[in-house]
């Protein structure tokens, strides 16, 4: 997958590729390892790189690379075999590792996999130090790579690293978080937190039930998972009462199910947050950050109540940057990356269900009369396929009309016109009170867009 710009491997969530393509072949994520060793030795000589992986079929073969590239700078690696990236971040500072490297492509499907880093402090790493470890792969020596690593297969981690993650967890709640009386089940996505999640919810209290949790290293994201949370959905509706939790594949995301089978996303994860910070005086700056596709709704929620709504490009590390340079401890994406400061630098779809489940038992109430707080705007996102790419503001037939809809929908609405950064696509968000004026900008705006952009009139 190509870069971000300014760098032609890292995307904005590390590296990732189709299995067996570079950049996810042996010979350059050894190759990686390497660049990346060399790097941080240059900060620690002495330091340790914790490693993990998600449930691919790929993740055995890929860390025995990687973890040779490492080894050959002279760095120290610790591996804990399957573990969400989360959690390893959170292992890793707890251990004074140097970084923490995580194999896994998110949400992405088995046939894929990636790497992604982890700091000291358990953040992920700026643009410059990505873009330093790329320079330091151009200069790449595959021969001085040593070979016979090998690494253990299976999807478990080493009890002492659980052990570790876990009473990080409950020290984030004061050691008082008791989950008695809840009814959860689990879609685990067949990924990380097979294990992870049902058994710490477990033994907060919470009655659990488990789906896909059975990893074979092909089924990650296969129709679960909070890409899929359909059949989580199914199973919620079952019962009476139960609230489900649903992760991707190396469990950094989160989505919600309320009791009735409502999805509950990002942004209203971050409004119930907010709102009870605020209501606690615990919010730093009385701010929250979130991307440029958040729901206006989340805006209207948090400034009525005296907060406020700082919102970035899309992708969790750039909501990451401007919660360190600004000092908050609240933020994330509607997509279910979530960011919660006060416990945690890293995105950890566990500790942000742990959030929202100890808002439910500390309130008495129900998730869904929670959620109630932020009223969601209808919100329809068109994707057009495109011949080029120019600034559109600089296609004055383009921006006239934006402008002239802009003023139509006021503020009750807004408009999000942007090109995706791995296809040749448009993307049109409309966002309105009301759906009919989201069909009144979409008839107005896509005939112009598709005549003076569209991939058919070449």
């Amino acid at each position: 997958m190509a870069g971000s710009a300014g760098r032609r491997w890292f995307g904005t969530d590390g590296i990732r590729g189709r299995v067996g393509k570079e950049p996810m072949t042996p010979n350059f994520v050894a190759a990686l390892g390497q660049a990346a060793g060399k790097f941080f030795f240059k900060k620690n000589p002495k330091g340790k790189i914790l490693v993990a992986r998600d449930t691919r079929e790929s993740g055995p073969v890929l860390e025995a690379a990687l973890i040779s590239g490492i080894r050959s700078t002279g760095l120290e690696v610790e591996s804990v075999g399957v573990m969400p990236s989360g959690a390893a971040a959170m292992v890793g500072k707890e251990k004074g590792a140097c970084a923490v490297a995580v194999l896994s492509a998110s949400h992405n499907p088995a046939t894929d996999n990636g790497v992604k880093f982890f700091g000291a402090d358990g953040g992920k790493l700026a643009d410059s130090e990505e873009e330093a470890i790329e320079a330091l792969l151009e200069e790449r020596h595959p021969p001085t790579i040593p070979h016979g690593q090998t690494v253990e297969k299976g999807f478990s981690c080493p009890p002492e690293a659980l052990d570790l993650y876990r009473n990080r967890l409950k020290a984030a709640f004061g050691g008082k978080l008791s989950l008695r009386g809840l009814k959860i089940v689990v879609d685990a996505a067949n990924g990380a937190a097979w294990f992870t999640t049902p058994e710490i919810l477990r033994e907060l209290g919470a009655e659990v039930e488990v789906i896909a949790a059975e990893p074979n290293g092909k089924n990650i994201n296969e129709g679960c998972g909070s890409e899929h949370p359909e059949k989580l959905i199914e199973e919620v509706k079952k019962r009476s009462g139960w609230i489900g939790v649903a992760h991707d594949g190396d469990a950094d995301r989160l989505v919600l199910i309320d009791e009735e089978g409502g999805k509950v996303d990002g942004d209203e994860v971050i409004a119930m947050a907010a709102l009870d910070a605020l209501e606690r005086g615990k919010l730093p700056g009385n701010a929250v950050v979130v991307t440029v596709m958040s729901n206006l709704g989340l805006d209207e929620a948090v400034t009525a109540r005296g907060g406020r709504v700082i919102r970035t490009p899309v992708g969790d590390r750039y909501v990451s940057e401007a919660m360190r340079k600004g000092g908050f401890v609240l933020g994330g994406e509607q997509s279910g990356h979530l960011l919660f400061f006060d416990a945690s630098p890293a995105g950890d779809g566990l500790l942000s269900a742990l959030k929202i489940l100890d808002l439910v038992v500390r309130k008495k109430t129900r998730l869904g009369e929670l959620r109630k707080k932020m009223k969601r705007y209808p919100q329809e996102l068109t994707n057009l396929r495109v011949r080029h790419k120019p600034a559109w503001e600089t296609l004055e037939p383009v921006a006239r009309a934006v402008r002239e809809m802009e003023a139509f929908l006021g503020k009750k609405g807004r408009i999000l016109l942007r090109y995706s950064g791995t296809e040749n696509l448009v993307r049109l968000l409309v966002e309105a009170d009301e759906k009919d004026k989201i069909q009144k900008v979409q008839e107005k705006l896509l005939p112009i867009l598709e005549e003076h952009l569209g991939e058919s009139k070449r």
